[in-house]
Protein backbone atom coordinates (compact mmCIF):
# COMPACT_ATOMS: atom_id res chain seq x y z
CA UNK A 1 0.00 0.00 0.00
CA UNK A 2 2.85 2.10 0.59
CA UNK A 3 3.91 2.41 -3.16
CA UNK A 4 0.61 3.37 -3.49
CA UNK A 5 0.47 6.10 -1.10
CA UNK A 6 3.58 7.50 -2.13
CA UNK A 7 2.47 7.82 -5.79
CA UNK A 8 -0.62 9.24 -4.92
CA UNK A 9 1.21 11.49 -3.05
CA UNK A 10 3.77 12.54 -5.84
CA UNK A 11 0.45 12.31 -8.29
CA UNK A 12 -1.81 14.96 -6.27
CA UNK A 13 1.07 16.92 -4.18
CA UNK A 14 4.56 16.93 -5.90
CA UNK A 15 3.81 17.01 -9.87
CA UNK A 16 0.80 19.94 -9.09
CA UNK A 17 3.77 22.24 -7.35
CA UNK A 18 6.80 21.40 -9.68
CA UNK A 19 4.53 22.50 -12.36
CA UNK A 20 3.88 25.77 -10.13
CA UNK A 21 7.53 25.78 -9.70
CA UNK A 22 8.62 25.64 -13.33
CA UNK A 23 5.40 28.48 -14.02
CA UNK A 24 6.89 30.82 -11.58
CA UNK A 25 10.25 30.39 -12.86
CA UNK A 26 9.03 31.06 -16.21
CA UNK A 27 7.15 33.83 -15.50
CA UNK A 28 10.38 35.63 -13.60
CA UNK A 29 12.42 35.58 -16.87
CA UNK A 30 9.96 36.65 -19.23
CA UNK A 31 9.47 39.89 -16.46
CA UNK A 32 13.52 39.97 -16.32
CA UNK A 33 13.28 39.97 -20.48
CA UNK A 34 10.36 42.55 -20.52
CA UNK A 35 12.60 44.64 -17.91
CA UNK A 36 15.71 44.26 -20.29
CA UNK A 37 13.98 45.27 -23.70
CA UNK A 38 12.74 48.50 -21.86
CA UNK A 39 16.19 49.25 -20.94
CA UNK A 40 17.55 48.47 -24.05
CA UNK A 41 15.16 50.69 -25.44
CA UNK A 42 15.54 53.19 -23.66
CA UNK A 43 19.88 53.09 -24.10
CA UNK A 44 18.29 53.72 -28.01
CA UNK A 45 16.85 56.40 -27.03
CA UNK A 46 19.68 57.66 -25.55
CA UNK A 47 22.25 56.57 -28.28
CA UNK A 48 19.76 58.64 -30.67
CA UNK A 49 19.82 61.65 -28.75
CA UNK A 50 23.89 61.55 -28.14
CA UNK A 51 24.00 61.53 -31.79
CA UNK A 52 21.94 64.38 -31.84
CA UNK A 53 24.45 65.81 -29.66
CA UNK A 54 26.98 65.68 -32.03
CA UNK A 55 25.32 66.16 -35.02
CA UNK A 56 23.76 69.64 -33.77
CA UNK A 57 27.68 70.31 -33.03
CA UNK A 58 28.41 69.23 -36.53
CA UNK A 59 25.64 71.59 -37.86
CA UNK A 60 26.72 74.43 -36.05
CA UNK A 61 30.03 73.81 -36.60
CA UNK A 62 29.20 73.70 -40.75
CA UNK A 63 27.48 77.18 -40.39
CA UNK A 64 30.66 78.81 -38.79
CA UNK A 65 32.33 77.22 -41.89
CA UNK A 66 29.67 78.76 -44.09
CA UNK A 67 29.89 82.17 -42.85
CA UNK A 68 33.49 82.62 -42.59
CA UNK A 69 33.80 81.01 -46.82
CA UNK A 70 30.94 82.99 -47.86
CA UNK A 71 32.94 86.42 -46.73
CA UNK A 72 36.66 85.05 -47.87
CA UNK A 73 38.19 86.26 -50.82
CA UNK A 74 39.05 83.68 -53.51
CA UNK A 75 42.76 84.76 -53.83
CA UNK A 76 45.80 83.22 -52.75
CA UNK A 77 47.03 85.32 -50.33
CA UNK A 78 43.31 85.14 -48.27
CA UNK A 79 43.17 81.73 -48.58
CA UNK A 80 46.38 81.06 -47.19
CA UNK A 81 45.14 83.45 -43.78
CA UNK A 82 42.18 80.83 -43.31
CA UNK A 83 43.65 78.36 -41.32
CA UNK A 84 44.88 81.18 -39.08
CA UNK A 85 41.03 82.65 -38.28
CA UNK A 86 39.66 79.26 -37.33
CA UNK A 87 41.76 76.90 -35.71
CA UNK A 88 40.10 74.06 -36.94
CA UNK A 89 41.24 74.42 -40.54
CA UNK A 90 44.03 72.73 -41.50
CA UNK A 91 44.61 73.96 -45.20
CA UNK A 92 42.35 76.07 -47.60
CA UNK A 93 41.88 75.01 -50.99
CA UNK A 94 39.78 76.36 -54.48
CA UNK A 95 38.06 74.26 -57.26
CA UNK A 96 37.44 76.04 -60.25
CA UNK A 97 34.58 75.26 -62.49
CA UNK A 98 35.20 71.89 -63.83
CA UNK A 99 36.47 70.98 -60.30
CA UNK A 100 39.97 71.42 -61.15
CA UNK A 101 42.48 72.17 -58.39
CA UNK A 102 43.81 75.58 -58.53
CA UNK A 103 44.62 76.33 -54.92
CA UNK A 104 46.89 75.15 -54.17
CA UNK A 105 48.38 73.80 -57.97
CA UNK A 106 49.21 70.47 -58.15
CA UNK A 107 53.13 71.14 -59.17
CA UNK A 108 55.63 68.57 -58.88
CA UNK A 109 58.12 70.85 -56.70
CA UNK A 110 55.71 71.99 -54.30
CA UNK A 111 56.86 71.11 -50.37
CA UNK A 112 56.19 71.78 -46.80
CA UNK A 113 52.89 71.71 -45.87
CA UNK A 114 51.10 72.75 -49.33
CA UNK A 115 53.08 69.28 -50.56
CA UNK A 116 51.31 67.08 -47.49
CA UNK A 117 47.78 68.27 -47.71
CA UNK A 118 48.36 67.22 -51.93
CA UNK A 119 49.45 64.29 -50.50
CA UNK A 120 46.67 63.63 -48.08
CA UNK A 121 43.72 64.94 -50.20
CA UNK A 122 45.24 62.92 -53.70
CA UNK A 123 42.34 59.74 -53.61
CA UNK A 124 39.68 62.92 -53.30
CA UNK A 125 40.63 64.63 -56.70
CA UNK A 126 41.82 61.32 -58.12
CA UNK A 127 38.16 60.03 -57.58
CA UNK A 128 36.64 62.46 -59.77
CA UNK A 129 33.58 63.69 -56.89
CA UNK A 130 32.30 66.85 -58.27
CA UNK A 131 31.07 69.28 -55.34
CA UNK A 132 27.99 71.17 -55.91
CA UNK A 133 24.21 70.68 -56.60
CA UNK A 134 24.99 67.67 -58.92
CA UNK A 135 25.04 65.47 -55.90
CA UNK A 136 21.39 65.85 -55.52
CA UNK A 137 20.75 63.49 -58.43
CA UNK A 138 22.48 60.51 -56.92
CA UNK A 139 20.59 57.91 -54.92
CA UNK A 140 20.32 58.87 -51.77
CA UNK A 141 19.34 57.96 -48.78
CA UNK A 142 18.98 60.30 -46.55
CA UNK A 143 16.79 61.03 -42.90
CA UNK A 144 17.95 62.57 -39.67
CA UNK A 145 19.61 59.41 -38.27
CA UNK A 146 21.05 57.55 -41.32
CA UNK A 147 24.17 58.00 -43.04
CA UNK A 148 24.13 59.64 -46.40
CA UNK A 149 25.83 57.07 -48.67
CA UNK A 150 26.35 57.74 -52.56
CA UNK A 151 28.77 55.00 -53.15
CA UNK A 152 27.75 51.91 -51.27
CA UNK A 153 30.96 50.07 -52.99
CA UNK A 154 33.05 52.70 -51.86
CA UNK A 155 33.98 54.04 -48.29
CA UNK A 156 33.37 57.45 -49.07
CA UNK A 157 30.53 59.43 -47.51
CA UNK A 158 29.30 62.66 -48.44
CA UNK A 159 27.09 65.21 -46.17
CA UNK A 160 25.36 68.12 -47.68
CA UNK A 161 23.51 71.50 -46.62
CA UNK A 162 20.56 72.95 -48.48
CA UNK A 163 21.16 76.62 -49.28
CA UNK A 164 19.37 77.71 -46.21
CA UNK A 165 21.83 75.75 -44.18
CA UNK A 166 20.30 73.28 -42.29
CA UNK A 167 21.25 69.59 -42.90
CA UNK A 168 18.95 67.47 -46.02
CA UNK A 169 16.26 65.42 -44.98
CA UNK A 170 14.30 62.39 -46.07
CA UNK A 171 11.35 65.03 -47.15
CA UNK A 172 14.13 67.70 -49.41
CA UNK A 173 14.67 63.68 -51.19
CA UNK A 174 11.20 63.66 -51.68
CA UNK A 175 10.13 66.56 -53.24
CA UNK A 176 9.65 67.85 -57.37
CA UNK A 177 12.33 70.26 -57.01
CA UNK A 178 14.47 70.29 -53.72
CA UNK A 179 16.55 72.94 -53.16
CA UNK A 180 20.42 72.43 -54.58
CA UNK A 181 23.08 71.40 -52.05
CA UNK A 182 25.47 74.74 -52.04
CA UNK A 183 27.99 73.25 -49.32
CA UNK A 184 28.81 70.80 -47.42
CA UNK A 185 30.92 67.85 -45.59
CA UNK A 186 32.65 65.47 -47.56
CA UNK A 187 34.78 62.37 -45.56
CA UNK A 188 37.52 60.09 -47.26
CA UNK A 189 40.35 58.14 -45.58
CA UNK A 190 44.39 58.62 -45.69
CA UNK A 191 46.21 56.47 -43.49
CA UNK A 192 44.85 55.51 -39.95
CA UNK A 193 41.85 57.76 -39.99
CA UNK A 194 39.29 59.25 -41.79
CA UNK A 195 39.60 62.60 -43.15
CA UNK A 196 37.13 65.60 -43.82
CA UNK A 197 36.61 68.94 -46.01
CA UNK A 198 34.21 71.60 -45.76
CA UNK A 199 33.38 72.56 -48.86
CA UNK A 200 31.34 75.59 -50.28
CA UNK A 201 29.93 76.74 -54.10
CA UNK A 202 29.86 79.69 -55.46
CA UNK A 203 27.53 81.78 -57.78
CA UNK A 204 30.54 81.52 -60.42
CA UNK A 205 30.41 77.68 -60.18
CA UNK A 206 34.13 77.59 -58.27
CA UNK A 207 34.30 75.81 -54.94
CA UNK A 208 36.19 76.96 -52.24
CA UNK A 209 36.33 74.71 -48.81
CA UNK A 210 38.55 73.93 -46.07
CA UNK A 211 40.76 70.48 -45.29
CA UNK A 212 39.35 70.31 -41.33
CA UNK A 213 42.06 69.80 -38.53
CA UNK A 214 40.71 66.60 -37.04
CA UNK A 215 42.50 66.72 -34.13
CA UNK A 216 41.16 69.95 -33.18
CA UNK A 217 37.69 68.69 -34.63
CA UNK A 218 38.04 65.23 -32.26
CA UNK A 219 38.50 67.45 -28.72
CA UNK A 220 35.72 69.91 -29.85
CA UNK A 221 33.13 67.25 -30.46
CA UNK A 222 35.06 65.13 -26.96
CA UNK A 223 34.36 68.47 -25.20
CA UNK A 224 30.31 68.47 -26.10
CA UNK A 225 30.45 65.32 -25.17
CA UNK A 226 31.61 65.76 -21.60
CA UNK A 227 28.88 68.48 -21.47
CA UNK A 228 26.20 66.65 -22.98
CA UNK A 229 26.67 63.32 -20.52
CA UNK A 230 27.33 64.81 -17.52
CA UNK A 231 23.57 63.71 -16.13
CA UNK A 232 23.98 60.69 -18.20
CA UNK A 233 23.07 57.22 -16.05
CA UNK A 234 26.19 56.20 -13.87
CA UNK A 235 25.76 52.35 -14.69
CA UNK A 236 26.48 52.77 -18.20
CA UNK A 237 29.68 52.30 -20.34
CA UNK A 238 29.60 54.50 -23.70
CA UNK A 239 32.61 54.90 -26.34
CA UNK A 240 32.79 56.53 -29.65
CA UNK A 241 34.83 53.97 -31.71
CA UNK A 242 35.72 54.07 -35.54
CA UNK A 243 33.41 52.12 -38.02
CA UNK A 244 35.49 48.24 -37.16
CA UNK A 245 35.47 49.40 -33.33
CA UNK A 246 39.69 49.16 -33.19
CA UNK A 247 40.54 52.92 -32.32
CA UNK A 248 38.45 54.51 -29.38
CA UNK A 249 38.26 58.05 -30.43
CA UNK A 250 36.32 58.65 -26.49
CA UNK A 251 35.05 56.86 -23.50
CA UNK A 252 32.54 57.81 -20.17
CA UNK A 253 31.05 56.21 -18.16
CA UNK A 254 31.44 53.53 -15.59
CA UNK A 255 34.00 50.86 -16.55
CA UNK A 256 31.93 47.51 -17.29
CA UNK A 257 32.20 44.21 -15.59
CA UNK A 258 34.25 43.01 -18.83
CA UNK A 259 36.89 44.29 -20.72
CA UNK A 260 35.46 46.65 -23.74
CA UNK A 261 35.81 45.06 -27.31
CA UNK A 262 36.36 41.23 -25.35
CA UNK A 263 32.37 41.51 -24.41
CA UNK A 264 29.74 42.80 -27.21
CA UNK A 265 28.60 45.71 -26.34
CA UNK A 266 24.29 45.96 -25.64
CA UNK A 267 23.79 49.12 -28.18
CA UNK A 268 26.00 49.80 -30.99
CA UNK A 269 24.61 52.80 -33.57
CA UNK A 270 26.21 54.44 -36.65
CA UNK A 271 26.65 58.24 -35.68
CA UNK A 272 24.85 59.91 -38.44
CA UNK A 273 26.84 61.82 -41.64
CA UNK A 274 29.11 63.12 -41.67
CA UNK A 275 30.30 61.42 -38.86
CA UNK A 276 29.04 58.11 -40.54
CA UNK A 277 32.84 56.53 -40.10
CA UNK A 278 32.81 56.55 -36.14
CA UNK A 279 30.03 54.72 -34.48
CA UNK A 280 28.45 54.53 -30.88
CA UNK A 281 28.34 51.51 -28.29
CA UNK A 282 27.19 51.32 -24.83
CA UNK A 283 27.97 48.66 -22.24
CA UNK A 284 26.30 47.67 -19.58
CA UNK A 285 28.14 48.98 -15.97
CA UNK A 286 29.49 47.05 -12.81
CA UNK A 287 25.98 45.75 -11.73
CA UNK A 288 25.28 44.19 -15.46
CA UNK A 289 22.15 44.57 -17.13
CA UNK A 290 18.82 45.05 -15.24
CA UNK A 291 17.21 41.39 -14.67
CA UNK A 292 13.87 42.53 -12.93
CA UNK A 293 11.95 40.70 -9.87
CA UNK A 294 11.53 36.82 -9.22
CA UNK A 295 8.20 36.24 -8.93
CA UNK A 296 7.02 33.67 -5.52
CA UNK A 297 4.59 31.06 -6.17
CA UNK A 298 1.71 31.66 -4.74
CA UNK A 299 0.58 29.28 -1.80
CA UNK A 300 -3.05 27.81 -2.52
CA UNK A 301 -2.84 27.07 -5.78
CA UNK A 302 -3.20 23.78 -5.53
CA UNK A 303 -6.05 23.46 -7.64
CA UNK A 304 -4.53 25.32 -10.69
CA UNK A 305 -1.88 22.60 -10.14
CA UNK A 306 -4.35 19.68 -10.18
CA UNK A 307 -5.66 21.34 -13.39
CA UNK A 308 -2.82 21.69 -15.10
CA UNK A 309 -2.14 17.80 -13.89
CA UNK A 310 -5.12 16.67 -15.70
CA UNK A 311 -4.49 18.36 -18.65
CA UNK A 312 -0.57 17.19 -19.09
CA UNK A 313 -2.57 13.64 -18.98
CA UNK A 314 -5.35 14.21 -21.21
CA UNK A 315 -2.04 15.80 -23.63
CA UNK A 316 -0.12 12.40 -22.38
CA UNK A 317 -2.58 10.42 -23.76
CA UNK A 318 -3.47 12.40 -27.03
CA UNK A 319 0.43 12.21 -27.70
CA UNK A 320 0.85 8.56 -27.17
CA UNK A 321 -2.54 7.48 -29.33
CA UNK A 322 -0.61 9.38 -31.64
CA UNK A 323 3.26 8.37 -31.47
CA UNK A 324 1.42 4.50 -31.58
CA UNK A 325 -0.35 5.32 -35.11
CA UNK A 326 2.85 7.13 -36.57
CA UNK A 327 4.57 3.98 -35.70
CA UNK A 328 2.06 1.76 -37.03
CA UNK A 329 2.53 3.81 -40.30
CA UNK A 330 6.05 3.94 -40.10
CA UNK A 331 6.18 0.25 -39.92
CA UNK A 332 3.63 -0.16 -42.55
CA UNK A 333 5.87 2.10 -44.91
CA UNK A 334 8.86 0.04 -43.81
CA UNK A 335 7.17 -3.53 -44.62
CA UNK A 336 6.12 -2.26 -47.50
CA UNK A 337 9.15 -0.95 -49.05
CA UNK A 338 11.06 -3.74 -47.63
CA UNK A 339 8.38 -5.97 -49.66
CA UNK A 340 9.24 -4.25 -52.90
CA UNK A 341 13.08 -4.71 -52.64
CA UNK A 342 13.15 -8.00 -53.84
CA UNK A 343 11.00 -7.94 -57.13
CA UNK A 344 12.79 -4.84 -58.37
CA UNK A 345 15.37 -6.65 -57.55
CA UNK A 346 14.37 -9.18 -60.21
CA UNK A 347 12.89 -6.76 -62.77
CA UNK A 348 16.29 -5.32 -62.65
CA UNK A 349 18.23 -8.61 -63.05
CA UNK A 350 15.53 -9.49 -66.10
CA UNK A 351 15.86 -6.69 -67.85
CA UNK A 352 19.44 -6.80 -67.87
CA UNK A 353 19.49 -9.78 -69.12
CA UNK A 354 16.63 -9.12 -71.81
CA UNK A 355 18.74 -5.85 -72.94
CA UNK A 356 21.98 -7.73 -73.49
CA UNK A 357 19.84 -10.48 -75.66
CA UNK A 358 18.12 -7.62 -77.53
CA UNK A 359 21.51 -6.18 -78.37
CA UNK A 360 22.73 -9.45 -79.66
CA UNK A 361 20.10 -9.89 -81.73
CA UNK A 362 19.80 -5.93 -83.10
CA UNK A 363 16.87 -4.98 -82.00
CA UNK A 364 17.72 -1.38 -81.36
CA UNK A 365 13.87 -0.10 -80.03
CA UNK A 366 14.12 -3.40 -77.65
CA UNK A 367 17.38 -2.02 -76.30
CA UNK A 368 16.13 1.35 -75.61
CA UNK A 369 13.16 0.43 -73.75
CA UNK A 370 14.58 -1.68 -71.77
CA UNK A 371 17.27 0.58 -71.45
CA UNK A 372 14.13 2.82 -69.86
CA UNK A 373 13.25 0.06 -67.83
CA UNK A 374 16.72 -0.85 -66.14
CA UNK A 375 16.90 2.99 -65.00
CA UNK A 376 13.54 3.54 -63.92
CA UNK A 377 14.43 0.33 -61.42
CA UNK A 378 17.61 1.59 -60.37
CA UNK A 379 16.03 5.14 -59.50
CA UNK A 380 13.16 3.38 -57.72
CA UNK A 381 15.35 1.43 -56.17
CA UNK A 382 17.36 4.25 -54.24
CA UNK A 383 13.66 6.15 -53.86
CA UNK A 384 12.85 3.05 -51.63
CA UNK A 385 15.96 3.56 -49.71
CA UNK A 386 15.31 7.06 -49.27
CA UNK A 387 11.66 6.17 -47.90
CA UNK A 388 13.03 3.69 -45.69
CA UNK A 389 15.74 6.04 -44.39
CA UNK A 390 13.64 8.95 -43.60
CA UNK A 391 10.81 6.45 -42.31
CA UNK A 392 13.67 5.23 -39.53
CA UNK A 393 14.50 8.76 -38.86
CA UNK A 394 17.73 8.01 -39.66
CA UNK A 395 18.99 11.62 -41.21
CA UNK A 396 22.34 10.50 -41.01
CA UNK A 397 22.17 8.29 -44.10
CA UNK A 398 20.38 10.01 -45.54
CA UNK A 399 22.94 11.74 -47.87
CA UNK A 400 23.37 13.27 -51.42
CA UNK A 401 26.06 13.07 -53.68
CA UNK A 402 26.36 16.01 -55.87
CA UNK A 403 27.82 16.05 -59.46
CA UNK A 404 28.40 18.70 -62.03
CA UNK A 405 24.76 18.34 -64.35
CA UNK A 406 22.99 20.53 -66.32
CA UNK A 407 19.39 21.42 -64.62
CA UNK A 408 17.96 22.17 -67.41
CA UNK A 409 18.65 18.77 -69.07
CA UNK A 410 17.54 16.77 -66.06
CA UNK A 411 14.20 18.65 -66.12
CA UNK A 412 13.93 17.53 -69.68
CA UNK A 413 14.29 14.05 -69.05
CA UNK A 414 11.96 14.15 -66.11
CA UNK A 415 9.37 15.67 -68.17
CA UNK A 416 9.86 13.04 -70.78
CA UNK A 417 8.92 10.55 -68.81
CA UNK A 418 5.69 12.07 -67.15
CA UNK A 419 4.17 13.96 -70.20
CA UNK A 420 2.42 11.09 -71.68
CA UNK A 421 0.76 10.26 -68.79
CA UNK A 422 0.02 14.16 -68.37
CA UNK A 423 -1.20 14.38 -71.58
CA UNK A 424 -3.48 11.73 -71.24
CA UNK A 425 -4.64 13.16 -67.94
CA UNK A 426 -5.48 16.69 -70.45
CA UNK A 427 -3.05 18.62 -69.11
CA UNK A 428 -1.36 21.78 -70.77
CA UNK A 429 2.73 20.93 -70.09
CA UNK A 430 4.92 24.28 -70.73
CA UNK A 431 8.22 25.32 -69.65
CA UNK A 432 10.44 28.03 -69.59
CA UNK A 433 13.73 27.05 -68.87
CA UNK A 434 16.59 29.01 -67.85
CA UNK A 435 19.80 27.14 -66.51
CA UNK A 436 21.71 25.88 -69.38
CA UNK A 437 24.84 25.84 -67.27
CA UNK A 438 26.06 23.11 -64.78
CA UNK A 439 26.15 23.11 -60.94
CA UNK A 440 26.73 21.17 -58.58
CA UNK A 441 23.77 18.78 -57.22
CA UNK A 442 22.44 14.86 -56.62
CA UNK A 443 20.78 14.56 -60.02
CA UNK A 444 18.91 11.56 -58.53
CA UNK A 445 17.58 13.59 -55.40
CA UNK A 446 16.50 16.35 -57.41
CA UNK A 447 14.98 13.99 -60.04
CA UNK A 448 12.94 12.55 -56.31
CA UNK A 449 12.19 16.22 -55.63
CA UNK A 450 10.85 16.66 -59.20
CA UNK A 451 8.84 13.14 -59.35
CA UNK A 452 7.34 13.75 -56.32
CA UNK A 453 5.55 16.97 -57.34
CA UNK A 454 5.37 16.04 -60.42
CA UNK A 455 3.28 13.31 -59.08
CA UNK A 456 0.99 15.52 -56.50
CA UNK A 457 0.17 17.74 -59.48
CA UNK A 458 -1.08 14.28 -61.61
CA UNK A 459 -2.83 13.68 -58.77
CA UNK A 460 -4.45 16.40 -57.50
CA UNK A 461 -4.55 19.32 -59.83
CA UNK A 462 -6.38 17.36 -62.62
CA UNK A 463 -9.49 19.67 -62.68
CA UNK A 464 -6.27 22.52 -63.72
CA UNK A 465 -5.43 20.35 -66.45
CA UNK A 466 -2.20 22.94 -66.70
CA UNK A 467 1.17 22.23 -65.61
CA UNK A 468 4.35 24.65 -65.93
CA UNK A 469 7.80 23.56 -65.26
CA UNK A 470 10.66 26.96 -64.75
CA UNK A 471 14.12 27.23 -63.85
CA UNK A 472 16.12 30.26 -63.65
CA UNK A 473 20.04 30.64 -62.42
CA UNK A 474 21.59 33.52 -60.13
CA UNK A 475 25.07 33.72 -59.38
CA UNK A 476 24.35 32.11 -55.91
CA UNK A 477 21.29 30.26 -56.11
CA UNK A 478 19.42 28.16 -59.26
CA UNK A 479 15.81 27.52 -58.64
CA UNK A 480 13.29 25.15 -60.33
CA UNK A 481 9.29 26.29 -60.13
CA UNK A 482 6.26 23.53 -60.01
CA UNK A 483 3.12 25.27 -61.23
CA UNK A 484 -0.11 24.46 -61.65
CA UNK A 485 -3.77 25.36 -61.62
CA UNK A 486 -5.64 22.57 -59.28
CA UNK A 487 -7.38 23.59 -56.10
CA UNK A 488 -4.26 24.72 -54.52
CA UNK A 489 -3.09 24.44 -50.44
CA UNK A 490 -5.27 25.86 -47.70
CA UNK A 491 -2.74 28.93 -46.31
CA UNK A 492 -3.62 26.81 -42.65
CA UNK A 493 -1.90 23.66 -44.17
CA UNK A 494 1.34 25.43 -45.63
CA UNK A 495 3.79 24.54 -43.14
CA UNK A 496 1.61 21.28 -42.24
CA UNK A 497 2.17 19.58 -45.63
CA UNK A 498 6.04 19.44 -45.37
CA UNK A 499 5.47 17.17 -42.37
CA UNK A 500 5.80 13.61 -42.47
CA UNK A 501 2.19 11.56 -43.08
CA UNK A 502 0.19 14.40 -43.52
CA UNK A 503 -1.96 15.45 -46.27
CA UNK A 504 -4.33 17.17 -47.25
CA UNK A 505 -7.26 14.88 -46.81
CA UNK A 506 -7.70 11.15 -45.50
CA UNK A 507 -11.17 10.22 -46.51
CA UNK A 508 -11.21 7.11 -49.03
CA UNK A 509 -13.54 9.43 -51.25
CA UNK A 510 -10.54 11.78 -52.00
CA UNK A 511 -9.50 9.23 -55.13
CA UNK A 512 -6.05 9.92 -54.62
CA UNK A 513 -3.48 7.21 -53.15
CA UNK A 514 -0.12 8.08 -51.30
CA UNK A 515 1.53 8.28 -47.15
CA UNK A 516 2.02 11.53 -47.27
CA UNK A 517 5.99 11.47 -46.91
CA UNK A 518 6.40 12.82 -50.03
CA UNK A 519 6.96 16.38 -49.79
CA UNK A 520 8.52 15.64 -46.38
CA UNK A 521 11.22 13.43 -48.16
CA UNK A 522 11.43 16.30 -50.69
CA UNK A 523 12.17 19.22 -48.70
CA UNK A 524 14.41 17.18 -46.07
CA UNK A 525 16.25 16.36 -49.38
CA UNK A 526 16.85 20.22 -50.63
CA UNK A 527 17.57 21.29 -47.35
CA UNK A 528 20.62 18.37 -47.58
CA UNK A 529 22.14 20.30 -50.40
CA UNK A 530 22.05 23.75 -48.53
CA UNK A 531 18.59 24.98 -50.13
CA UNK A 532 14.98 24.42 -49.43
CA UNK A 533 11.64 23.35 -50.67
CA UNK A 534 8.92 26.02 -50.05
CA UNK A 535 5.46 26.74 -50.77
CA UNK A 536 4.54 30.14 -52.53
CA UNK A 537 2.27 32.32 -50.61
CA UNK A 538 1.60 34.50 -53.48
CA UNK A 539 0.03 32.14 -55.98
CA UNK A 540 -3.49 32.11 -55.85
CA UNK A 541 -4.58 30.20 -59.20
CA UNK A 542 -3.37 26.62 -57.32
CA UNK A 543 0.14 25.70 -56.16
CA UNK A 544 3.45 26.90 -56.85
CA UNK A 545 6.33 24.93 -55.35
CA UNK A 546 9.95 26.43 -55.86
CA UNK A 547 13.00 24.31 -55.14
CA UNK A 548 16.06 26.35 -54.67
CA UNK A 549 19.13 25.10 -54.29
CA UNK A 550 22.84 26.84 -53.49
CA UNK A 551 24.94 27.57 -57.40
CA UNK A 552 27.98 25.79 -56.44
CA UNK A 553 30.87 25.16 -58.99
CA UNK A 554 33.39 23.26 -57.16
Amino acid sequence: MRWRFTFLFLLMVAVPLGLLAWLGYMMARQDAARVREAWVAGLGRRMDLVDGWLLQEMNRLGSDFDALLQGAALDEASLRTLPREQPLIRHAFLLDARSRLVFPRPTSDASGEVAAFLRRTAPVWESGVRFGPQLKEAPLVVANDQTLDLNSSSRWATYVRNKEGRPLVKGDYNKEAPAPAESGWHVWFYGNGAQMLFWQQRNDGRVVGVEVEMAALLSLLVNRLGQATASAPSDEFWRLVNADGAMVIHQWGSPPAGKPGAVPPVGRRACSAPLSMWQLEAYAGQRGMPRGNVLPVLLGAGAAGVALLGLAWMLYREGTREMREARRRVSFVNQVSHELKTPLTNIRLYAEMAQQQAEAAGEESVVRHLAVVEAETSRLGRLIHNVLTFARHQRDQLAVHPQRVVLDDLVTRALDLWRPGLEAKGFEVKTDLRAPEPFLFDPDAVEQILGNLLSNVEKYAGAGRWLRLATEASPRTVRLVVEDHGPGVPKAKKDAIFQPFVRLRNDLAEGASGTGIGLAISRELAQLHGGGLTLDDAWTEGARFVITLPNKQS
